[in-house]
């Protein structure tokens, strides 16, 4: 009985602050009240320190008592049974990181500096309280899915309705495709011919004025620019423009439908697999995105291809039949499209490509030669065949390389903050480093937290012994102001992690003007109407609860990370290796220029989350046995030892 008082009396607690950090507000200015502490005794501050909290908190409303409501019975009622193999670890260290992703995405959403946390003993403590609600919270909800994950099995797998049975078994691929196909469809008649973006246009220009370098990959602005062509040969460059649209969705649907085709493979209860379809034909971002002919959609559908095969070559490892030359071409080109299409992309195929081949070397090499070289091959062959394109063909057709600089954000940005904080600091000496690599005199008025673009403007070093220079400087600033360095980072990637990662701008129109590239492409009048409807639609759907989590920047770097410690904690480590290339592209966005509301970034990662729960569920029982009924004791989420029935 006393055990059980104690369980609730910590859950109610927990209810509590979670319930304080979600309404505390703590971006309020309280100066005037912390004013008027000056010169008072213990009783006069310790009133100040309350009326603050009192600041903090909103006026109560029936919003604010419904979701407390809401809270507590989530707490008392939602109490999982430990009782799977898996350490608690891969819900507390998760739940830990997405804590820590809220209280600071919030002060720098708020002050573009961590101030917000650390800037009196007062704000500390309101924010190590916060700090520990929101780790209650996403424990206990982490630990419910991770549980639910656990204890999911085969034996539903293949039941369902006709209709599922039709779509999910008997036609996988080609169900799947014509059923996005058919959600898609008003995005695309809406947005006929396609839409653009300022990307777009520039390969565009790159093109037409033969000055083609690769700030943009050339692999596709050479693609979509004879696409154009061949277009305007048989009908008109409008054509042409929705030629390009159709084979880079034809390429994205076969992508998605080659997941679940996997997914028939690996019996995923329709259940997954009907909430994945839903994923990627209802939430807007999908559609939306995918109809602007960029780089990033066909980039983003070779790395889906990448991810799931390489989960089924893990998956499939230690079996003794040999993988066919079909796959390891289909694995070459989809690795070769991701380095191709997207200039970071020979991040995700090296990283990947490198730690699956040790894998299978170590593996495979005495057990099974034949299937080993194949894997080696398909691994290896690929970073090769990017390296010759990128340092043999492109510089023996013209190319021009851009140069170092944008690959460079991260120092930039944190040199620009330690001019515009601690410039006082500076020695002429040094102005004289920074001078010849940046501008120096006006970097402080230049500096934007949020995007290094117009620092990387500015960059004109002219050769390596300026580089050298600059970084011997920059690392010693590194040395001296720690802090302000991790800030500038922080203030420069947050969003990537923080609740509103959400795509602002729908880019309905692609009008482009005939004056900068001689082509004219128009959207036909008589849509004018139906597109504003699709976009009022898409804005909508943007907003309703669940679906919008899915086009969250934020909430899908929170579920790549809880795949992951799930992948850790379950044992099941081998299935880390098809992570790598989506962890390479998170680290790609924080290493990117900027967050602003640039979702494309994070495209991979985001049109890779409806298989999540395929590929956990898919990576098999090795390391994971439920406990049946009878077969020991048991453990509820905080650890505690419960008596098996």
């Amino acid at each position: 009985m006393m055990k059980r008082m104690i369980h609730s009396l910590k859950d109610w607690i927990a209810g509590a602050f979670s319930c304080f950090a979600l309404l505390v507000t703590l971006n309020t200015d309280l100066s005037e009240i912390s004013a008027q502490a000056a010169g008072g005794g213990f009783f006069t501050l310790l009133a100040v320190n309350i009326k603050k909290l009192e600041y903090l908190l909103p006026d109560f409303t029936y919003r604010d008592a419904l979701l407390v409501f809401l809270l507590f019975y989530f707490f008392v009622k939602a109490k999982p049974v430990w009782d799977v193999e898996v350490s608690r670890w891969s819900y507390r260290v998760p739940a830990g990181l997405t804590a820590f992703f809220l209280l600071f995405g919030y002060s720098f959403r708020y002050t573009n500096s961590w101030d917000l946390i650390f800037m009196d003993i007062f704000h500390r403590l309101v924010s190590l309280l916060m700090l520990i609600g929101f780790y209650l919270l996403f424990a206990r909800i982490y630990a419910l899915l991770i549980r639910k994950l656990s204890r999911t099995t085969e034996e539903n797998a293949t039941d369902g309705s006709r209709l599922g049975n039709w779509i999910f078994e008997k036609h996988a691929f080609w169900g799947a495709f014509l059923v996005i196909l058919l959600f898609w469809l008003p995005y695309i008649i809406a947005k006929f011919p396609g839409a653009a973006i300022p990307e777009t246009l520039a390969e565009m220009r790159q093109w037409y004025w033969n000055m083609i370098n690769n700030y943009y990959p050339p692999l596709h602005t050479v693609l979509m620019c004879l696409i154009m062509e061949l277009g305007n040969l048989l009908v008109s460059y409008t054509f042409g423009f929705f030629l390009n649209l159709v084979l880079q969705l034809g390429l994205l649907l076969s992508a998605f439908s080659y997941g679940f085709v996997l997914m028939k493979r690996w019996k995923t209860p329709h259940l997954f697999r009907a909430a994945a379809l839903a994923i990627i034909c209802i939430v807007q971002y999908f559609p939306m995105e995918s109809t602007i002919v960029e780089k990033d959609v066909p980039y983003a559908a070779c790395v889906i291809f990448l991810v799931l095969m390489l989960f089924e070559l893990i998956r499939t490892m230690k079996e003794e039949e040999s993988i066919s030359c079909r796959w390891v071409i289909a694995y070459i080109l989809a690795a070769f499209g991701t380095a191709g299409f997207r200039n970071e992309g020979i991040y995700l195929v090296l990283f990947s490509g490198i730690a699956v081949a040790v894998y299978a070397a170590r593996l495979l090499w005495k057990e099974n030669r034949k299937k080993c070289t194949r894997v080696l091959t398909a691994m290896l062959l690929p970073v090769l065949l990017v390296l010759l394109y990128q340092r043999v063909l492109l510089p023996a057709c013209g190319v021009e390389d851009n140069g170092v600089k944008e690959a460079l954000s991260i120092p930039f940005q944190q040199t620009a903050r330690y001019v515009r904080d601690y410039g006082y600091e500076l020695t002429e000496e040094d102005e004289e480093i920074i001078s010849r690599v940046l501008d120096a005199e006006n970097l402080a008025e230049l500096y934007d937290p949020v995007t290094s673009d117009p620092v990387k403007a500015t960059y004109h070093a002219e050769s390596t012994e300026d580089l050298t220079a600059y970084f011997g400087l920059w690392f010693r600033q590194l040395l001296k102001h720690p802090g302000n360095a991790v800030e500038a980072t922080m203030n420069n990637a947050y969003g990537w992690f923080y609740q509103e990662g959400y795509a602002q701008n729908y880019m309905m129109t692609s009008k482009i003007e005939g004056q900068d590239i001689r082509w004219e492409i128009t959207q036909p009048a008589f849509l004018d109407g139906f597109r504003n409807v699709m976009e009022r639609v898409a804005k909508l759907l943007s907003r309703v609860p669940v679906v919008n989590w899915f086009e969250n920047a934020g909430v899908v770097s929170w579920m790549t990370i809880l795949l992951t410690a799930f992948y850790i904690g379950s044992g099941r480590k081998r299935y880390l290796l098809p992570m790598v290339p989506l962890l390479t592209a998170l680290l790609v966005c924080i290493a990117a220029p900027t967050f602003n509301y640039q979702v494309r970034y994070i495209m991979p990662v985001m049109f890779c989350v409806p298989f999540y729960a395929a590929m956990a569920l898919a990576s098999g029982s090795e390391a994971v046995n439920v406990r049946k009924a009878g077969g020991g004791d048991e453990c509820d989420i905080d650890g505690d030892r419960k008596s098996s029935p």
